[in-house]
């Protein structure tokens, strides 16, 4: 059984990296996870301050594509975090 198709659904995060370079680094670690998404499915990321990144999802598929998507996108941000920290 498939997923109904929704008309559209927009997840707004922001994200405060704390020290500067950071957002940077973040934004260029998950650049890669913007490419080939599934269809109906767009991230933009923007620079709101020196600390703060923002990451807008949209879509218009099924709530499971994007939640998946979102979880796997925090997945890497927190990765990244950690390898920026020393941790």
């Amino acid at each position: 059984m498939q997923e109904p198709l929704v008309d559209k659904i927009t997840i707004y995060i922001e994200l405060d990296l704390e020290a500067e370079g950071k957002r940077d680094a973040i934004m260029k670690s998950i650049i890669a996870d913007n490419i080939n998404f599934p269809q109906g499915l767009e991230m933009e990321m923007h620079s709101l301050s020196e600390n703060i990144l923002s990451i807008e999802f949209n879509s218009c598929g099924s709530i499971e594509t994007i939640s998946n998507t979102v979880d796997e996108v925090l997945s890497h941000i927190s990765i990244g975090k950690m390898v920026l920290n020393d941790d």
